[in-house]
């Protein structure tokens, strides 16, 4: 797959970040609405997504590919960790709040607002069919390592099990692959109402992101040193070791590239969601994902077409 390609796609779903900032700043939309807009994507528009993916005749292929994904995917994150304790040791990041949110934002990416809507404009269903598979590991390392590295946790741990199992995204695809394993098609009008959600995913996921970006003065945001060094090893250091190690596995074309969608998408907003609540460093954590965000629209289509040249 060549530059232009996703590049084109990249800026347009810039595009449709620029447009919910410029709705925030002229004050058409507040923060309550995108908590609002938020809540739909969750609950709602992802979802139909991930079920209409699995709207397809079962392929035992199909399926083993996607088992094998999952099991990639699972080594991703274990590596992605190794990588974050090595580019952010105590001794250079000396703060608790600000190193764990240098290694949370390495190893947890946008891959719900972003990888997902990529996914899917640039590979399609199949796309998607694969990205659910990282999305599902997500959820399972974000509840348990992710929440870790923001202190103790005194949440029983049946309770973080039934918050992780309860998520939205987590049922969809276990819905989905019920139907994909049973072939069953869902009727018409049903089917037809997760197509119009699903065509909502793109454009709304990049407006909250806008509408979250304008709540923060970008002035305040390009003097860390430490923030261009977290959205560098995010956006740049983490993709280029994936794109060779992915390169030595033989698996399908667009299950690797859908893979590497997800791992080269920005930090994931679960980052200032988690050091809101726990008090650590919000500040620095929101800076860290706004100037990763923005990168991203060099690096994503940056790495897709190295990927392309090499693979």
């Amino acid at each position: 797959m060549g530059f232009a390609i996703p590049a084109t796609q990249v800026v347009i779903m810039f595009g449709l970040i620029a447009l919910g900032w410029l709705a925030f700043r002229l004050r058409l939309v507040g923060a309550e609405a995108a908590k609002g807009m938020t809540n739909l994507l969750l609950y709602l528009i992802s979802p139909a997504v991930i079920i209409q993916a699995f709207q397809r005749p079962f392929d035992l292929d199909q399926l083993r590919t996607a088992g094998w994904v999952f099991l990639i995917d699972v080594g991703t994150f274990v590596i992605s960790i190794a990588v974050s304790r090595l580019l952010f040791p105590r001794r250079l990041v000396s703060e608790d709040g600000t190193r764990s949110a240098l290694r949370f934002g390495l190893v947890y990416t946008n891959a719900g607002f972003i990888a997902i809507p990529l996914a899917q404009a640039l590979l399609g269903d199949d796309g998607v069919f694969y990205a659910v598979a990282y999305l599902a590991v997500f959820n399972i390392f974000v509840w348990t390592h992710g929440l870790n590295q923001f202190g103790p946790d005194n949440t029983p741990l049946m309770r973080r099990i039934g918050t992780m199992l309860g998520n939205p995204n987590i049922i969809a695809i276990g819905v989905g692959l019920v139907l994909f394993a049973t072939s069953v098609r869902l009727p018409s009008p049903l089917y037809d109402v997760l197509g119009y959600l699903g065509g909502m995913n793109t454009p709304l996921s990049m407006i909250v992101i806008g509408v979250t970006l304008a709540e923060y003065s970008l002035r305040t945001v390009f003097t860390d040193p430490l923030v261009w060094w977290g959205a560098v090893a995010r956006n740049v250091v983490v993709p280029l070791v994936f794109i060779g190690l992915l390169w030595m596995l033989p698996i399908d074309h667009v299950a690797r590239l859908s893979m590497l969608i997800s791992i080269s998408a920005p930090v994931g907003a679960t980052l200032v969601i988690f050091s809101v609540k726990h008090g650590r460093q919000p500040a620095f954590a929101t800076r860290l994902l706004s100037v990763s965000t923005l990168l991203s629209v060099v690096t994503l289509p940056a790495m897709i077409y190295l990927a392309g040249l090499w693979w």
